[in-house]
């Protein structure tokens, strides 16, 4: 049995950044989504490498089905069939009262 494959929807900074980070110290294979920040989520990415982990960035909105459905398909050609999901994403909609 291989290592278990994690993804972590917004895991480009903050909260969803330190739980892919410590998925990665702890053995997982993980999936970086994002929405904007490449950049960030490639530094994560780099991270989880430099400590012998393995990791791919995935750009996708998780609000939107075609979008989450090509994240998995590539997922799955990269690491094989998802053991966790942290559904970390979040949205912020701003409107008056």
């Amino acid at each position: 049995m291989g290592k278990k494959v994690m993804l972590v929807t917004g895991a480009s900074r903050g909260i969803g950044a330190e739980v892919a980070l410590l998925a990665g110290r702890s053995g997982y294979r993980v999936g970086v989504n994002y929405l904007r920040s490449e950049a960030g989520a490639n530094a994560v990415v780099a991270r989880i490498r430099a400590a012998g982990g393995e990791a791919v960035a995935l750009q996708a909105d998780v609000g939107q089905l075609d979008e989450v459905v090509r994240m998995f398909t590539r997922l799955d050609e990269t690491f094989g069939q998802l053991d966790v999901l942290v559904n970390n994403a979040g949205v912020l909609a701003m409107f008056r009262v």
